[in-house]
């Protein structure tokens, strides 16, 4: 059984991540139940203070794993353990520490139609986690992909809306100036890129020229900047200044009304997605996950989070099985500015939490694969 857990703990490695960053360590605890720590190191302290990505990424992690376990006739039980919700106490940087879990999965075996049985994931396979991958290049719209989520399941606190091709480029713009503009969130970004291959890391982790698409030229050129402060810090100065003038600019403009704009849109145009939680339907009358919300910095529990990652996955999996490339816009949420313009643009009300915006279509070049810490396990 070790090696099973050994060999789906490999396959949940495949789970996306914000900047490839990898934050979980699986540690198999019996012989049929892992438990997962959060990688300090591995985390967004400036761009992700509330740890929003993280608990998504493990979301994806427990759902890779129960999509594994499912081909293998296993369901799996998710229990979140209280360290998840005081992500906020992890140091700043080190490893994981083993006696402080956030969750813990074990595999059951199936028993379907069952009140309480272990979850099944069998609308996708382990070869659709392995070969999904995330495209940052142009994608040619396919929007019909979005009008069935039957395989998604989705539950119904969560819904996916669609946001406007102008909204997005106009939003993508005011989250990409507010990371220029803010130096330790810039100065993290630059510590997840791989521009060169002959960095130590790039096989690893982090997002690699091939991964955002960038001209070599154009790579090797930047790299030195990602790992030398003589070259670093001037960029970022630059880059702030930059950035600060454009968010200042930006802040004026106006858009026309969401129904026109979605008619409007071409054809060729790619699906932008917002993922969307209600924190009063996920708690509904549940006085202890009622409390868990409104002490969560994210504004929904983060066991919610969880299982909204689980969805995200399946979401990004469902698009792949059809074909298509998703490229993820999380600045859309990281600045307040941009957060708060797609809260309007959305309509969306004082419970409703954006947890992940994506645009997703036809990719029009090979799609990556990004590295993983596993890719050289034997």
């Amino acid at each position: 059984m070790s090696t099973t857990l050994d060999d789906l703990i490999l396959l949940a490695s495949r789970a996306p991540s914000a900047h490839n960053t990898q934050p979980w360590s699986a540690r198999i605890v019996s012989e049929t139940s892992v438990e997962v720590s959060v990688v300090p190191s591995r985390t967004l302290p400036a761009g992700d203070p509330s740890f929003r990505d993280v608990v998504l990424a493990l979301g994806a992690w427990v759902e890779s794993f129960a999509i594994g376990a499912s081909e293998l006739g296993f369901g799996v039980s998710v229990e979140a353990l209280p360290a998840l919700e005081r992500l906020e106490e992890l140091p700043v940087v080190g490893r994981a520490d083993p006696s402080s879990p956030v969750l813990r999965v074990s595999l059951e075996p199936h028993r379907a139609g069952v009140p309480g049985a272990p979850v099944e994931a069998r609308s996708f396979s382990a070869d659709d986690v392995r070969q999904r991958g995330v495209f940052r290049g142009r994608l040619a719209g396919h929007p019909e992909t979005w009008d069935d989520l039957v395989d998604v399941d989705l539950p119904p606190w969560l819904t996916v809306r669609r946001l406007d091709d102008r909204a997005m480029a106009y939003l993508s713009r005011l989250g990409i100036a507010f990371t220029a503009s803010r130096p330790s969130v810039a100065k993290e970004l630059l510590s997840w890129l791989r521009l060169d291959p002959k960095h130590p890391r790039y096989r690893l982790d982090g997002m690699t020229d091939v991964m955002l698409g960038m001209p070599r030229p154009l790579a090797r050129l930047a790299a030195p900047a990602t790992r030398r402060r003589h070259l670093r810090d001037p960029m970022l100065a630059v880059a702030g200044v930059i950035g600060g003038a454009s968010e200042s600019l930006e802040r004026a403009r106006s858009l026309r009304p969401l129904d026109l704009s979605l008619a409007e849109r071409s054809p060729d145009s790619p699906t932008h997605l917002v993922l969307v939680a209600n924190a009063r339907l996920a708690v509904l009358d549940d006085a202890p996950r009622v409390t868990a919300a409104m002490d969560s910095s994210i504004g929904i529990a983060e066991p919610d989070v969880l299982d909204a990652g689980r969805v995200l996955q399946r979401l990004w999996l469902h698009a792949h099985t059809r074909g298509l490339a998703v490229s993820p816009h999380s600045e859309l949420i990281d600045s307040p500015l941009a957060h708060g313009l797609l809260r309007k643009r959305l309509s969306l009300g004082r419970s409703d939490v954006a947890l992940a915006v994506f645009s997703v279509g036809v990719p029009t070049g090979e799609v990556p694969r990004s590295p993983r810490l596993t890719d050289f396990v034997s």
